[in-house]
């Protein structure tokens, strides 16, 4: 459940958000203003559609280019409990963990398929969202 909470004075505190988006690797310079301006225009859209509101007092700020960050899902093994180790360990065993690492590598950025670069701009908004759960959601 989302409740909103209003400040008293109702003033209007600023927050600056951000949003990376794509592109190709070793964009001209004229595609990637191009670029930057359609995201900045969809990413304020966006942004209004929440309830945000751009101050035109702050340019938008680009970084980048990043390397692409693909996020993956680990799938520890399955340790064996003492209990199971016991007889292993009474043979002498040893039980270390010699696996290969489960971390995938990162492509440096000249070899990337794609580039990312970081938008930044401030938006302002009077009502501050907060979450707390529902009460079926409260188990101790």
């Amino acid at each position: 459940m989302v409740a909103i909470l209003t400040p008293r004075t109702l003033e209007k505190r600023p927050y600056r958000l951000r949003c990376r988006f794509k592109i190709e690797p070793h964009p001209r310079l004229e595609r990637l203003a191009t670029e930057k301006v359609r995201v900045a225009e969809q990413f304020v859209s966006d942004m209004r559609k929440q309830g945000w509101v751009h101050d035109n007092r702050h340019p938008f700020v680009m970084k980048g280019p990043f390397t692409p960050i693909i996020p993956i899902t680990l799938h520890p093994r399955r340790m064996p409990t003492a209990r199971e180790m016991l007889a292993g360990v009474m043979r002498g065993e040893r039980y270390r963990d010699n696996a290969p690492s489960e971390a995938s590598l990162v492509v440096p950025l000249m070899q990337a398929d794609y580039w990312e670069f970081e938008i930044a701009a401030v938006f302002i908004r009077t009502q501050i969202l907060t979450e707390y759960p529902d009460a079926h959601e409260e188990q101790h």
